[in-house]
């Protein structure tokens, strides 16, 4: 068994604060912008956690905090001296650690297929992995290089008893999300991309409706991280090919894109964030048609994620 080793852990904010100024873009609201929408309540993001160089020279960061007892989506980024690791296939492991273990206890393995995003700038791998406690885990991330040797790295992380975000299984929040009937698509969203059949019915009207429901909630113009990517045109592709049998809506991380670009320091969180309690920048669910969540994806969710789960809740 291989020991694990503690990885480094940096707040979101802080990345995100690191590469807007190589991008030469602004990353994350102030606190008091933050706070404003909601009414006193504090927006604080969980942290982005990086794993340690690792022998071979990988690293892993780890898309995916917000965790919780039971089945979960894993997701990681893997890279090296080289760059973005882009192996076809990674086994993913995972290990508990017992209160003053130093060797972990194995729990569950999975293998996961690397999933680039769109334009080919960035990657990851995802799989579902199962976890029975609360505590202190790791996980092992094998991959094989060009020579089909094998490449290992490592990440350690807690689980708590229960997500901050909603979980699998729970009722979606029926928030009364803002829409085209009464305000304008600059209103809407901070993107490019102004898709408005992704405005066009509320959160609380859609997992009402009877038909599946799927929901994004990100800031296209403020996603920088190494996890996050083009969320927004993923549910538009997606909304285009299964237009009529469920619900496509994207709620902006921001409540008010409209004064903000180019000066992120005027934002506000959007309430329907707050109500989501979301502890990160970009989220997505699939709602069944019966209004409970049936699989919830954070950071970037892959076309091919997003499309498997919304095909399981069509039949």
């Amino acid at each position: 068994m291989r020991v694990k080793r503690l990885g480094a852990s940096i707040t979101l904010g802080a990345l995100l604060m690191l590469l807007a100024v190589a991008c030469q873009s602004i990353a994350a609201p102030s606190e008091q912008a933050a706070t404003e929408e909601g009414e006193g309540e504090q927006f604080t993001e969980v942290e982005l956690i990086k794993g340690p160089v690792s022998p071979d020279g990988l690293q892993a960061i780890f898309a995916t905090p917000d965790l919780g007892i039971g089945e979960q989506r894993i997701a990681v980024v893997l890279t090296s001296q080289k760059g973005l690791v882009r192996s076809p296939i990674a086994t993913l492991t995972s290990y508990h650690y017992p209160d003053g273990a130093t060797e972990g206890e194995m729990r569950d393995s999975a293998v996961a297929l690397f999933r680039p995003f769109p334009l080919g700038t960035r990657g990851l791998y995802a799989a579902q992995m199962d976890f029975d406690t609360h505590g202190d885990w790791g996980l092992e991330i094998a991959v094989l290089d060009e020579d089909a040797n094998t490449l290992w790295a490592d990440l350690r992380f807690e689980v708590p008893e229960q997500t901050e975000a909603p979980a699998n299984g729970a009722p979606a929040t029926a928030s009364n999300s803002k829409t085209l009937a009464t305000h304008s698509i600059e209103q809407l969203t901070t993107g490019s991309l102004q898709d408005t059949d992704l405005y066009q019915i509320s959160i609380a009207d859609a997992v009402q409706s009877g038909m599946p429901t799927v929901i994004v909630m990100a800031s296209p113009a403020f996603c920088t991280n190494a996890v996050c990517g083009p969320q927004v045109d993923v549910l538009s592709e997606l909304k285009d090919k299964y237009k009529g049998q469920a619900n496509f809506i994207h709620i902006d991380f921001f409540d008010n894109p409209d004064e903000i670009q180019g000066d992120l320091t005027r934002a506000r969180v959007s309430s329907t964030v707050l109500e989501w309690n979301l502890p990160s920048t970009e989220w997505s669910f699939v709602v069944k048609s019966d209004g409970i969540i049936h699989q919830r994806f954070e950071g970037f969710a892959p076309i091919e994620e997003l499309e498997d789960a919304l095909l399981e809740v069509l039949g």
